[in-house]
């Protein structure tokens, strides 16, 4: 099995396991593992969690029906290398979108659902490609001998911003991430961030007009956010422990964010806990507050709520969902990297399978409605299905 840590290095010890995977080693976005080497950390000993309630799953193609319009597109391993696939939300009708001998990952699908942009190392480097919803029109968007990966589109569709690392020293290991955008069809490539720590975790705002992204250049992880051109950086952030992963509200007021800032910093792997912050970085609130790993914190799309993953209830990590203020907080199941859907009624997520016999590499995707019920398994293979992407197919 190839290894495929996260996207970024924030602290080698630190959050390289922090935002390690939950289950099969997912990143916090979810991807399955790559090429690209990364670094990884072991967790000092905790508690063992009590177990969440495991609900009954209904195999798909017998879930409550949905809206056929939606289409989840994901990445599989169960055709021999890392391909992207895409299917209904009841888990039939499943497409294989990519199909070449080397590995495709990571799927991000456009807002208007026609196309999808990728990572993938079919040329040598990793590198970014979009592919129509039906598996027709395969672009390369980008096209250097440096390494490019974490597609991420704007909400207008028609940019993507991404993390490279070709303006880097070639001869500094690890070399230096930045972050860029371009247009959606890989023209006028733009580089947002410049300086010698790494920027990572691009993330935009609802009007398409800022990111906001991670960056160690402080000599500490923390969440800054940039205009779409490059121009007014400013830091939202400022504390002595580590703040990563910035997620929009859809009204782009608030920014909910990882931090272990209230953790025990003697463990190799300290908590971490989720907060919020207004997008001018004033009322910091903190939203969790147990000594589990609470991290990949999603809004749905009215904005009430934040889906994230738990260590606290799982062997291995649980999907839960909260009120904006960090009420009412819910197990729904185990899994990590939970998406929402577009009406924000189900969320989809990949878990190691529920007969309690866990297999290495061996992940399926989920769906389970933000009220907890109707858990459905839309796979059913020996392979790992990682990285679900839900959108509406037009």
């Amino acid at each position: 099995m190839k290894i495929r840590a996260p996207s970024i290095i924030i602290i080698a010890l630190t959050l390289a396991a922090l935002t390690s995977a939950a289950c099969g080693g997912q990143s916090d976005a979810g991807a399955p593992p790559t090429a690209l080497a990364r670094a990884t950390a072991t967790a000092a000993p905790v508690p063992t969690p009590t177990a969440a309630p495991t609900p009954t799953v209904t195999p798909a193609p017998t879930a409550t029906p949905v809206a056929q319009s939606e289409r989840i597109v994901f990445a599989s391993d169960r055709d021999g290398n890392w391909e992207i696939y895409e299917m209904n939300p009841d888990g039939s009708s499943v497409t294989r979108l990519t199909n070449n001998d080397a590995d495709d990952w990571q799927p991000a699908r456009s807002p208007d659902g026609r196309r999808v942009a990728f990572e993938s190392n079919r040329d040598g480097a990793l590198e970014i490609y979009a592919v129509n919803a039906d598996g027709s029109d395969l672009t390369r968007l980008t096209n250097n001998d440096a390494h490019d990966y974490q597609p991420v589109w704007s909400p207008d569709g028609r940019r993507i911003a991404f993390i490279s690392e070709r303006d880097s020293d070639r001869l500094r290991l690890p070399r230096n991430k930045e972050i860029y955008v371009m247009n959606a069809d890989g023209t006028d490539v733009t580089r947002l961030t410049n300086n010698v720590d790494d920027d990572n975790q691009p993330a935009w705002s609802p009007d398409a007009r800022r990111i906001a992204f991670t960056s160690v250049r402080d000599d500490n992880a923390d969440i800054y956010v940039v205009n779409a051109d490059g121009s007014g950086t400013i830091r939202l952030t400022h504390h002595a422990a580590s703040d990563w992963r910035p997620s929009w509200s859809p009204d782009g007021r608030r920014i909910a964010f990882v931090s272990i800032r209230d953790s025990d910093l003697s463990y190799i792997l300290p908590h971490s806990d989720i907060y919020a912050v207004n997008a001018d970085g004033t009322e910091l609130a903190r939203l969790t507050d147990n000594d589990r790993v609470n991290r990949t914190p999603a809004w749905s799309p009215d904005g009430r709520r934040i889906d994230f993953s738990s260590s606290r209830g799982h062997a291995h990590s649980s999907v839960f969902v909260m009120n904006a203020d960090g009420s009412e907080i819910t197990p729904l199941s185990g899994g990590g990297a939970p998406v929402w859907s577009p009406d924000g009624r189900r969320i989809a997520f990949a878990d190691y399978p529920g007969d309690g016999d866990i297999i290495e590499g061996d992940t399926e995707i989920y769906t389970i409605s933000a009220d907890g019920s109707g858990w459905t398994q839309l796979t059913d293979n020996v392979h790992a299905d990682h990285s679900p992407s839900w959108g509406v197919a037009r």
